[in-house]
């Protein structure tokens, strides 16, 4: 687990903290309420104090990941969505998936997240999932050019064309959010970040305002 590991072509390794993460989301889903919202994704939702951006819902759990691969969540969705049998999953993912450890593509990242979808729905068949389009990224901070593997925003926005094809899932929302975190030039507004990829506080402000008013509407559905 350490970085300078070596990786089996084309699998992405959990790191120790990873590790950690899953376990606490393990403790909570053990005593957790049902019939909430439970948001599961990478860093940009491990990352995001949930009470803060997203305080009218009553039962919410924080089950990011950060540097999770969609890959990887397809590993623990079982832990991470389905012990908390929510009745509204938000699902983020897909930047980690063209960084340097796994360099996949855009359709691959969507097959990985239909097969989220797939086990959520086998499992919960009432659950309605958001799943939101991967963010962009500023490329000249964390594309790549400056970190390796393969992001950029033209890939980071055919993942959501993708999820578009090839998801059928009659209770599966999709919400574009992609356009609201670029300029004219297809760039990342640095404003909304801290790093080029992970959201700063206007970032979160953003999102979650794109968010709440589907996640609402879902719940009273």
């Amino acid at each position: 687990m350490k970085e300078s590991m070596s990786y089996n072509p084309g699998y992405s390794q959990l790191r120790d903290f990873q590790v950690r993460t899953i376990l606490r989301i393990v403790e909570t889903n053990q005593d957790c309420k049902e019939g909430g919202v439970v948001f599961f994704g990478d860093s940009i939702t491990e990352q995001c104090d949930i009470d803060t951006y997203y305080p009218t819902f009553p039962i919410k759990y924080n089950c990011g990941i950060s540097g999770a691969t969609s890959q990887q969540l397809l590993t623990v969705v079982d832990e991470g969505v389905i012990k908390y049998n929510p009745k509204v999953v938000v699902l983020l993912v897909g930047a980690n998936d063209l960084g340097i450890r796994l360099k996949d593509s855009p359709r691959n990242i969507a097959l990985n997240v239909k097969m989220i979808i797939d086990i959520i729905r086998g499992n919960l068949p009432e659950t309605k999932i958001l799943l939101v389009s991967t963010l962009p990224c500023v490329e000249h901070l964390k594309g790549y050019q400056i970190e390796g593997g393969i992001r950029n925003n033209v890939l980071l926005e055919m993942i959501f064309m993708m999820y578009q094809e090839l998801i059928r899932d009659k209770k599966t929302s999709f919400l574009n959010v992609y356009e609201e975190f670029v300029d004219e030039n297809k760039e990342g507004v640095l404003e909304y970040y801290v790093d080029g990829l992970h959201l700063s506080d206007t970032g979160y402000q953003l999102l979650s305002s794109k968010i709440i008013p589907v996640v609402k509407e879902l719940l009273e559905d």
